[in-house]
């Protein structure tokens, strides 16, 4: 049983992410990766490319093992999450995740049709909401839900979740309709009342496809997802890579209550699913990692505030060997380390720059122009013209390819870095392969904003 080196890869992203989603790491889970690690030859080298790999190229990959390594991997994903001595509801819905995505042959699993997608950057915070969506209205389903309703919520709600049904969220703000716009007087003072009345008769007229086609439809067109059937969005962990969210589609083959009984069962079943049998030098291999017994399970929170201080650590450690980037509110750009030297380059590269420093997943150029509302929005905060006209016909000149301006653009970001740091200005460009995603490959706890937010509104 040998394993590639971007399956490798995979898999140590894909079992890094397992021990994160209930936001525990405890010892025995440490003492099974490093055995795990051991046998299989994943290297440092192999764990850290992992960290650039978003969960669902993880599982593409994975997706193509044969059936015999398929199992093993099942018989790691069942262990590993019972390192701890207990499974968290979470972990089971990853490994359930990862057992439909990976596309197992299984009789539990016939009647199931789900996949893991990975969306960059999706600015919405689903909590423990499972969302339904579907690309065009579909009445039948619709009225499967509504008549349905409360014992799907009941379902869900043993999971410790909630459905968010936009049809029946919009009927219950209609019959509150007077609170709703009170509070957001209070969450969103910033809206006029010209916008507040604008909301208040846009609202009843919004049904669950125009919740799929306005907040998923240009994510999953990115990544060459389609929807092909009206779905449930599960958000899969606590863990936050700041990259990406990750959601299991479940597709509803037959009645919305029905497909989610069927996957509950193969989740809460998870752990006991029997298995083919492996053959003996199989067996043998992984007999070795399995986890001890009597292993200390003291249990490490790791949470968004620890990787809060590891951060403050590293951007006040003065020895870098690697710059810190500095970026001012205006976003003019400082290496911190080299003499708080100034990169200095026009404004509409240094837009075009941030833009790409804030999305760390990368950007294909093919589709820069999916993101012109978000660089018009950086270009308009830094740059010192007022002209809003002369400000959109920049950036439409960029993302449309008019002319020779962005290969330019480009070009003078690159010769503002080499300038000052010569062969050591890699890290600080935007490269990539051509028609591939172009990224900057800066560790992002080396960049230190004076005011991120100022480039949000």
């Amino acid at each position: 049983m040998k394993f590639k080196e971007n399956q490798k890869t995979a898999l140590a992203k894909v079992l890094s992410d397992l021990v994160q989603c209930d936001g525990i790491v405890n010892q025995g889970e440490i003492d099974f990766l490093q055995r795990v690690n051991a046998a299989f030859g994943i290297t440092s080298a192999s764990r850290k490319k992992a960290t650039t790999l978003s969960l669902s190229d993880a599982v593409g990959i994975l997706r193509t093992l044969g059936d015999r390594e398929k199992i093993a991997l099942l018989h790691l994903f069942q262990s590993l999450s019972l390192a701890d001595d207990q499974i968290d509801p979470r972990e089971s819905l990853f490994i359930t995740a990862l057992l439909l995505s990976m596309d197992y042959q299984l009789t539990e699993t016939q009647k199931i049709k789900a996949h893991i997608v990975s969306i960059p950057h999706l600015h919405l915070d689903t909590n423990n909401a499972v969302l339904y969506v579907e690309a065009e209205y579909d009445s039948t389903m619709n009225n499967s839900i509504l008549r349905d309703y409360k014992d799907i919520g009941d379902l869900l709600k043993k999971d410790g979740r909630e459905l968010f049904y936009l049809p029946m969220v919009i009927r219950e703000l209609g019959e509150k309709r007077s609170t709703f716009r009170q509070a957001l007087n209070y969450i969103e003072p910033t809206l006029s009342d010209e916008q507040l009345d604008f909301i208040n008769d846009r609202l009843p007229q919004l049904d669950s496809a125009f919740l799929f086609k306005e907040i998923f439809l240009n994510y999953l067109d990115i990544n060459g997802l389609k929807l092909e059937k009206p779905s449930f969005f599960f958000k899969i962990g606590d863990k936050d890579s700041g990259n990406y969210q990750d959601f299991l589609i479940l597709e509803i083959s037959d009645k919305p209550l029905t497909t989610l009984q069927q996957f509950y069962s193969l989740k809460n079943g998870i752990v006991n699913l029997k298995l083919a049998s492996l053959n003996s030098k199989d067996e043998c291999l992984l007999q070795k990692i399995m986890p001890l017994s009597g292993t200390n399970n003291e249990g490490l929170p790791y949470t968004g505030f620890h990787k809060v201080l590891i951060d403050i650590v590293l951007k006040h450690n003065g020895s870098h060997e690697v710059s810190r980037l500095y970026v001012t509110k205006h976003g003019d750009l400082f290496l911190t380390d080299r003499n708080n030297t100034e990169v200095k380059m026009p404004s509409i590269s240094k837009a075009l720059y941030l833009l790409f420093l804030f999305h760390e997943e990368g950007i294909s150029l093919n589709y820069l122009s999916d993101y012109k509302p978000e660089l018009y929005r950086i270009y308009r905060q830094i740059s010192t013209y007022g002209d809003d006209t002369l400000l959109e016909r920049a950036v439409d000149n960029l993302t449309d390819f008019v002319g020779n301006t962005l290969n330019a653009t480009l070009s003078r970001i690159k010769k503002a870095f080499t300038d000052i740091l010569g062969d050591e200005a890699s890290r600080y460009l935007i490269q990539g392969e051509k028609g591939g995603r172009k990224t900057i490959h800066l560790d992002r706890r080396l960049v230190v904003f004076e005011d991120r937010k100022a480039f949000l509104l």
